[in-house]
C-alpha cells in the first residue's frame, strides 16, 4: 500500500513540472512561432520587433587530424513589447533562425513615454534590456560602442570566439548633478556608476 502511494506522489509531481520536450513558442496573433522558424517566419506572424539588436560568434570545431572547421554565427534578439499588462517576449535568432524564446519584462507599450529619467539604482536593475533602460530613462546624451573578443575552448578540442558588443550610456542630468554612466554587454546592463557634473545644453539640443 505504501509502494502504490509512492508511485502515485511521483506521477503527480511529474504533472506538476513542466514538460521538458515542449519547446517554447510565441503567438503573436498572426501565427505561432517556435523554434526552428525562420526569420522570415517571425516577421510575418508577428511583425517587426520593438527593439533589435545583434552580436556574431565564431564556432571553430576540430574535425580531425589537421582539419578545423570555421563556422561564423550572428545572433540576433528580437524583443515584442505587448503592453504594461503582460511580459515582453525576446526571441533570439542564430543564423536567420528561432533559437530561443523567452520572456522579459513587463512591457511599456508603443509610443510610451518614460516613467522616469533619474537613472539610479533604485530605477535601475543589472540585467535591464536597452529597451528597458529607454523606457524607463530616455535616450542617452551620448553614445559610445566597442567590441570585444572572448575564447572559450571546447570539450572536443574546439574554440568558440564570442563578439560582445559593449554601449556605455552617459545621461546629461544637467550642471548640479552627476551624468550617470550605463554599460550594457550585448544590449544587458552590466554596470551603473557616477561620473562628473553634467553640463547645461543649449536650448536647440533640449528640443532634440
Amino acid at each position: 500500500m505504501g509502494r502504490t502511494a509512492g508511485w502515485w506522489c511521483f506521477f503527480a509531481l511529474l504533472l506538476l513540472l513542466p514538460h521538458a520536450g515542449l519547446s517554447a513558442s510565441l503567438d503573436c496573433g498572426g501565427g505561432i512561432i517556435s523554434e526552428g522558424d525562420t526569420r522570415a517566419d517571425v516577421l510575418a506572424k508577428c511583425g517587426s520587433p520593438d527593439s533589435k539588436d545583434s552580436h556574431d560568434e565564431e564556432l571553430i570545431e576540430r574535425l580531425g587530424p589537421g582539419a578545423r572547421q570555421k563556422t561564423f554565427i550572428t545572433v540576433e534578439e528580437w524583443t515584442y513589447d505587448f503592453g504594461p499588462a503582460r511580459f515582453s517576449r525576446i526571441v533570439t535568432l542564430r543564423n536567420g533562425k528561432v533559437a530561443d524564446i523567452r520572456s522579459g519584462n513587463y512591457g511599456y507599450g508603443k509610443g510610451a513615454a518614460p516613467a522616469q529619467r533619474e537613472c539610479t539604482e533604485q530605477v535601475l536593475s543589472v540585467g535591464d534590456s536597452k529597451s528597458d533602460v529607454a523606457a524607463k530613462c530616455g535616450d542617452p546624451f551620448l553614445k559610445d560602442v566597442h567590441q570585444e573578443e572572448f575564447g572559450e575552448r571546447l570539450e572536443n578540442g574546439g574554440v568558440r570566439k564570442t563578439f560582445v558588443v559593449v554601449e556605455e550610456w552617459t545621461y546629461n542630468l544637467g550642471p548640479n548633478r552627476f551624468t550617470r554612466i550605463l554599460t550594457f554587454r550585448n544590449s544587458k546592463l552590466v554596470d551603473i556608476r557616477t561620473g562628473g557634473y553634467g553640463y547645461e545644453l543649449k536650448q536647440e539640443e533640449k528640443k532634440k
